[in-house]
Protein backbone atom coordinates (compact mmCIF):
# COMPACT_ATOMS: atom_id res chain seq x y z
CA UNK A 1 0.00 0.00 0.00
CA UNK A 2 1.23 3.46 -1.12
CA UNK A 3 1.52 6.20 1.88
CA UNK A 4 0.09 9.69 0.54
CA UNK A 5 0.99 12.63 2.39
CA UNK A 6 -2.18 15.01 3.35
CA UNK A 7 -1.42 17.16 0.31
CA UNK A 8 -1.44 14.44 -2.16
CA UNK A 9 -4.21 12.96 -0.39
CA UNK A 10 -6.81 15.58 -0.90
CA UNK A 11 -6.30 16.24 -4.80
CA UNK A 12 -7.18 12.17 -4.81
CA UNK A 13 -9.98 12.28 -2.22
CA UNK A 14 -11.92 14.90 -5.04
CA UNK A 15 -11.14 13.32 -7.78
CA UNK A 16 -12.27 9.83 -6.83
CA UNK A 17 -15.22 11.38 -5.07
CA UNK A 18 -16.04 13.27 -8.60
CA UNK A 19 -15.38 10.31 -10.67
CA UNK A 20 -16.46 7.44 -7.72
CA UNK A 21 -18.80 9.03 -5.70
CA UNK A 22 -17.17 8.60 -2.73
CA UNK A 23 -13.42 8.68 -1.31
CA UNK A 24 -12.19 7.13 1.62
CA UNK A 25 -8.37 7.62 3.10
CA UNK A 26 -6.90 6.63 6.22
CA UNK A 27 -4.61 7.49 8.58
CA UNK A 28 -2.80 6.67 11.83
CA UNK A 29 -0.59 9.71 12.05
CA UNK A 30 -2.86 12.89 11.16
CA UNK A 31 -0.10 13.48 7.96
CA UNK A 32 0.27 10.20 6.14
CA UNK A 33 -2.78 8.62 4.78
CA UNK A 34 -3.68 5.14 2.74
CA UNK A 35 -6.92 3.79 1.33
CA UNK A 36 -8.45 1.25 3.75
CA UNK A 37 -8.12 -2.31 2.44
CA UNK A 38 -9.67 -3.89 6.17
CA UNK A 39 -11.36 -3.58 8.67
CA UNK A 40 -14.91 -1.00 9.59
CA UNK A 41 -15.27 2.26 9.22
CA UNK A 42 -17.57 4.16 11.45
CA UNK A 43 -18.64 7.29 11.44
CA UNK A 44 -20.22 9.72 14.15
CA UNK A 45 -17.09 11.41 15.54
CA UNK A 46 -17.52 14.71 13.80
CA UNK A 47 -21.06 16.33 12.70
CA UNK A 48 -21.20 15.79 8.90
CA UNK A 49 -20.99 18.88 6.15
CA UNK A 50 -23.27 18.14 3.26
CA UNK A 51 -21.92 21.32 0.19
CA UNK A 52 -24.00 21.29 -2.69
CA UNK A 53 -22.09 19.98 -5.64
CA UNK A 54 -22.49 22.68 -8.12
CA UNK A 55 -20.97 24.93 -5.10
CA UNK A 56 -17.74 22.89 -4.56
CA UNK A 57 -15.21 23.98 -6.17
CA UNK A 58 -11.19 22.34 -5.46
CA UNK A 59 -11.17 25.17 -3.53
CA UNK A 60 -13.94 24.51 -1.37
CA UNK A 61 -13.39 21.30 -1.64
CA UNK A 62 -9.79 21.50 -0.11
CA UNK A 63 -10.56 24.01 2.66
CA UNK A 64 -13.34 21.38 3.76
CA UNK A 65 -11.08 18.42 3.67
CA UNK A 66 -8.20 20.11 5.76
CA UNK A 67 -11.00 21.15 8.16
CA UNK A 68 -11.90 17.51 8.67
CA UNK A 69 -7.83 16.72 8.76
CA UNK A 70 -7.66 19.35 11.71
CA UNK A 71 -11.08 16.68 13.23
CA UNK A 72 -8.85 13.80 12.74
CA UNK A 73 -5.00 14.93 14.01
CA UNK A 74 -7.61 15.85 17.71
CA UNK A 75 -8.56 12.70 17.27
CA UNK A 76 -5.45 10.82 16.54
CA UNK A 77 -3.75 12.99 19.53
CA UNK A 78 -6.22 11.32 21.68
CA UNK A 79 -5.83 7.92 21.05
CA UNK A 80 -2.49 7.49 19.01
CA UNK A 81 -3.04 3.67 18.60
CA UNK A 82 -6.26 4.38 16.37
CA UNK A 83 -6.84 4.60 12.77
CA UNK A 84 -9.31 7.38 11.10
CA UNK A 85 -10.74 8.14 7.57
CA UNK A 86 -11.41 10.92 6.50
CA UNK A 87 -14.50 10.35 4.24
CA UNK A 88 -16.71 11.83 1.34
CA UNK A 89 -19.53 11.21 -0.78
CA UNK A 90 -21.88 12.16 -2.72
CA UNK A 91 -25.74 12.50 -1.83
CA UNK A 92 -28.49 13.87 -3.23
CA UNK A 93 -26.45 16.30 -5.20
CA UNK A 94 -24.26 17.38 -2.13
CA UNK A 95 -20.94 16.34 -1.41
CA UNK A 96 -20.92 15.05 2.60
CA UNK A 97 -17.44 15.18 4.47
CA UNK A 98 -17.19 12.96 7.67
CA UNK A 99 -14.46 11.31 9.55
CA UNK A 100 -14.24 7.79 10.55
CA UNK A 101 -13.03 5.40 12.87
CA UNK A 102 -11.77 1.78 11.97
CA UNK A 103 -12.47 -1.07 14.09
CA UNK A 104 -11.66 -5.08 13.41
CA UNK A 105 -15.15 -6.46 14.30
CA UNK A 106 -18.52 -6.39 11.98
CA UNK A 107 -20.44 -6.35 15.55
CA UNK A 108 -18.60 -3.84 17.27
CA UNK A 109 -18.84 -1.37 14.11
CA UNK A 110 -22.72 -2.60 14.46
CA UNK A 111 -22.86 -1.36 18.11
CA UNK A 112 -21.00 1.86 17.74
CA UNK A 113 -23.52 2.72 14.47
CA UNK A 114 -26.57 2.35 16.87
CA UNK A 115 -24.31 4.05 20.10
CA UNK A 116 -23.65 6.99 17.85
CA UNK A 117 -26.92 6.91 15.71
CA UNK A 118 -25.55 6.22 12.40
CA UNK A 119 -26.84 4.36 9.35
CA UNK A 120 -24.00 2.48 8.10
CA UNK A 121 -20.66 1.65 8.03
CA UNK A 122 -18.35 1.08 5.67
CA UNK A 123 -16.47 -2.74 4.76
CA UNK A 124 -13.11 -2.03 3.49
CA UNK A 125 -12.39 -4.86 2.37
CA UNK A 126 -15.50 -6.14 0.34
CA UNK A 127 -16.33 -2.20 -0.28
CA UNK A 128 -19.45 -2.59 0.74
CA UNK A 129 -21.53 0.02 2.91
CA UNK A 130 -23.55 -2.10 5.30
CA UNK A 131 -27.07 -0.75 6.82
CA UNK A 132 -27.54 -0.99 10.39
CA UNK A 133 -31.40 0.30 9.93
CA UNK A 134 -33.90 0.68 7.15
CA UNK A 135 -32.45 3.73 5.59
CA UNK A 136 -31.45 4.91 2.17
CA UNK A 137 -28.42 4.15 0.56
CA UNK A 138 -26.62 6.91 -0.59
CA UNK A 139 -25.29 6.59 -4.20
CA UNK A 140 -22.18 4.87 -4.00
CA UNK A 141 -19.73 2.48 -6.73
CA UNK A 142 -19.98 -0.49 -4.13
CA UNK A 143 -22.60 -2.83 -3.12
CA UNK A 144 -25.20 -2.31 -0.27
CA UNK A 145 -26.48 -4.84 2.21
CA UNK A 146 -28.23 -5.11 5.85
CA UNK A 147 -26.13 -5.92 9.14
Amino acid sequence: MNTIFSTKAVRLAYGRTLMDNGSSLMTTNGHDFDEPNDGYMVGGLASETKIPLDMCDPNLFHSMWFRYLEEVQKLVKQNPKGSYCIGTWIDSGCIVFDVSERVDQANHANDLCKKRDEDAYYDSKNMKTIFTSESVPVTRNVEHEEA
